[in-house]
This record gives C-alpha cells, sequence and structure tokens, in this order.
C-alpha cells in the first residue's frame, strides 16, 4: 500500500514539474515573439475569464457538446447494430468491407467539405461528420467481437438450454464488450477534434466557430484559450468518464 501511493505521489511530481517546464517555455516563446503570433499564459488566462464572465464559453461549450454526443450516439448506435448484423452474417462482413476501408481511408477534411454542400452550414455539419467519422472503428470492433466469440460455449448453452438473457449475460456481453468500448473509448476522443474542426469550417457556433471568429479577429489570446480548452475537455473525458468505465468492464469481464 505505502509502495504504491509513493509511486503515484512521484507520479505526481513528475507531471507537475513537466506542467511547470510546458509553461516556463511557453512563456519564453510569448516574450521572444509578438503577442499577435504567441499569446502569454498571462493573457491566455485574462481571456478565458473574459469568456467565462461574458457567458460565451458555457455558450459555445454546450453548443459542441451537444453536436458531439448526438453525432457519436447517433454513429455508435448505427455502428454496433451493423457489426452485430454483419458479425453473424459472412456474406455482408465481406460486403462491407469496400464501405469500412472507404471510410477510414476518407480524410476528414473531404466528409466535412461535402456536408457543408449537402447541409449548408449549422449543427447538422459537425453532427454528420462525427457520426460517419466514428461509424467504422465501432462498426470493425463490433463485427470482430462477435465473430470471435467461442462457438464451443454458445454450443454448450444451446445443449443445455440456457435461457437467452443467461447466455446473453454471461457469453454475448463478456466477448463483446471490450472490443466494443475500446472502440467507443478512441471514437470519443476523435470526436471531440472532429466536431471542432468541422464547426471551424461549417457551423454558425461552438468551440470551431469561435476559434475562427477569434481569428479573424487576430484575437491570439483567445485563440490559444480555446485550444487549452479543447485539450482540457478531452483530458477530463479521458479520466472522468472513459477510465472509470474501461476499470468496471476489465473487472466486470474478469468476474465473468
Amino acid at each position: 500500500m505505502q509502495d504504491s501511493t509513493t509511486l503515484r505521489n512521484r507520479r505526481l511530481l513528475v507531471q507537475g514539474v513537466t506542467i511547470l517546464i510546458l509553461l516556463a517555455i511557453w512563456q519564453g516563446l510569448s516574450m521572444s515573439l509578438p503577442s499577435i503570433l504567441f499569446a502569454s499564459p498571462l493573457d491566455t488566462a485574462a481571456a478565458f475569464v473574459r469568456m467565462v464572465e461574458s457567458g460565451e464559453f458555457t455558450e459555445q461549450l454546450l453548443q459542441s457538446a451537444s453536436r458531439m454526443f448526438t453525432g457519436l450516439f447517433s454513429g455508435m448506435i448505427v455502428a454496433i447494430c451493423c457489426g452485430l448484423v454483419a458479425g453473424r452474417s459472412p456474406v455482408l462482413y465481406d460486403a462491407m468491407r469496400p464501405v469500412q476501408s472507404m471510410l477510414m481511408g476518407i480524410p476528414p477534411i473531404i466528409v466535412v467539405v461535402l456536408a457543408m454542400v449537402w447541409f449548408g452550414t449549422g449543427s447538422m455539419v459537425p453532427v454528420f461528420v462525427v457520426s460517419v467519422l466514428v461509424f467504422p472503428g465501432i462498426y470493425l470492433n463490433t463485427a470482430d467481437g462477435w465473430r470471435n466469440i467461442d462457438r464451443q460455449l454458445l454450443e454448450m448453452a444451446a445443449i443445455y438450454k440456457s435461457t437467452p438473457w443467461h447466455t446473453l449475460r454471461h457469453i454475448i456481453l463478456p466477448g463483446l464488450a471490450v472490443p466494443i468500448f475500446t472502440a467507443i473509448s478512441l471514437a470519443t476522443g476523435s470526436a471531440v477534434r472532429i466536431t471542432i474542426m468541422a464547426e471551424l469550417l461549417g457551423a454558425d457556433a461552438g468551440i470551431g466557430y469561435s476559434l475562427a471568429f477569434a481569428r479573424v479577429n487576430i484575437d491570439t489570446a483567445k485563440v490559444f484559450a480555446w485550444t487549452l480548452v479543447s485539450i482540457f475537455i478531452i483530458i477530463l473525458l479521458d479520466h472522468l468518464v472513459i477510465s472509470p468505465l474501461r476499470k468496471f468492464i476489465l473487472r466486470w469481464n474478469r468476474e465473468e
């Protein structure tokens, strides 16, 4: 117990020192470059405070969050359903390979441009782009997860006349939980970046839109502030949502 506490404290100390070094480098660069090109930490903090006080921070954050989660859940539901069907059908699995390869290979910026052509500017652009780009990874992990479920266990469950709920609870879900959650955890981090990129080009509100507006107005401090906000969102999602769920699923999977 003491060793684990010491290790955790050492890890926190190393991370804290790293952050201080990065802040020092940031401050040094801001002192050697014009403020129009590189905002200082203090200017960035002041811009963030102004965003919070004006209500801009909350308004734009909620806009981006609603679009991101709408696109993520839409793409996730469609991908899991398609993956389950394709995993059970070898013909459909092979038929979906070109679609999966195309979606995984297409540059995100092209999807954004196509969405702008089809939907104009607005919330539909980031929602559509996120849905399309998170689909292939979740679909593939779901389909492969189903195909990798031990068929002997399913046959034994049928022989012993196991109830559908028992088979689902103890065989199917443990086989699907880890690959699906792994894909969703990766897609969540990507969804934040994709949403901001789509808003940067094809939305009329949100973090990406605010970044573009700050760039046009040459408000470098606000650009830096929104950049840090985007980074912190991904870090918070990982530490507060993804990591606890990952630990829970892995522990539950071992128990099964």
